[in-house]
């Protein structure tokens, strides 16, 4: 987060745009210096009328620009942070979004996208994967109703590098808020054949959470957390799954916002949203989702894609 400097908002021109104002208004309070740009962008499905009609009868559709332009220049003078971004753009595009969203994010080197989820239906699940899977950089996720005061942000730990750029990222959030606190959570898997090794299963466990400790302490020097306002914690795997427990995890902490990487332990592993994080989105997510990703290894991936 601390290195978002052009930020792009989808705006539906719907009644939850000033939710997703108002996050925004949140994330450039947030970045203040470091943000330089920010570009909402309209994207509607081609008109199934005739170019011929259209221009005989010029006032038959009213124009999508002026429409988005108006709504977005009458929401400013409410959003005192967005107002200080030194540029402000909007973009209208025809076509589908699913391809026109992701050019957009490569063409002009966006870092961060916001986009609303207003559903839990299966067809706009699905178009949300995808959507976060073709672009390039982190996505942020508005669910329906955002926490008015965000204090307890959750990062799922891996220690991979894409985990390792979620705590960078929570870092980067809570850095110019004082009564923001990191919570940490590693989940790990008790291995059937742990007892081979001579030891009891609680000894085992200990090996894990040790080994587990050292990983936290690393990643967490290397992003610059302050430890008075981070907290580890530590949980065996069970049957009910990773994602189940992220959000009973979530919910038992008042956790108000998830950070996570989209996938570790691959090159170009960010192209990819990983099992979790899927799973994640396919649930019905109550709480704002920031999925990190690491632009530079996507961008690599669709460059060679084009050979």
């Amino acid at each position: 987060m601390a290195l978002v400097k052009r930020l792009l908002v989808n705006i539906e021109l719907n009644e939850f745009d000033d939710l997703i104002f108002d996050f925004v208004n949140r994330v450039a309070g947030v970045l203040k210096t470091d943000l330089k740009s920010v570009s909402f962008i309209h994207v509607t499905e081609d008109l199934d009328i005739p170019k011929a009609i259209l221009d005989k009868y010029p006032g038959l559709v009213p124009s999508i620009d002026e429409s988005i332009n108006q709504a977005i220049e009458g929401k400013l003078d409410a959003f005192e942070h967005i107002k200080a971004i030194p540029e402000i753009k909007t973009t209208t595009l025809g076509g589908s979004k699913l391809q026109q969203i992701p050019e957009y994010i490569r063409e002009n080197d966006i870092d961060l996208f916001v986009v609303n989820r207003t559903d839990t239906d299966e067809e706009e699940v699905s178009y949300l994967q995808k959507l976060i899977r073709r672009s390039s950089c982190s996505v942020a996720l508005v669910p329906p109703s955002v926490p008015s005061n965000i204090k307890n942000i959750l990062v799922p730990m891996d220690f991979s590098y894409n985990s390792q750029m979620a705590l960078q990222t929570a870092t980067a959030l809570c850095a110019k808020h004082d009564d923001m606190h990191i919570h940490g959570l590693h989940i790990y898997n008790l291995p059937h054949g742990y007892f081979k090794t001579g030891l009891t299963k609680d000894q085992f466990i200990d090996e894990l959470v040790n080994h587990a400790r050292g990983e936290v302490a690393r990643i967490s020097k290397e992003a610059n957390v302050d430890p008075d306002r981070f907290t580890a914690h530590y949980r065996m795997l069970n049957s009910n799954g990773v994602p189940y427990m992220i959000n009973r995890f979530a919910f038992n902490q008042k956790i108000d916002a998830i950070v996570l990487g989209s996938r570790g332990g691959s090159t170009l592993s960010s192209f990819f949203l990983g099992r979790v994080t899927e799973a994640l989105i396919d649930r019905d997510q109550y709480l704002p989702l920031i999925v990190v990703k690491n632009k530079g290894e996507d961008l690599k991936l669709w460059d060679a894609l084009a050979l």
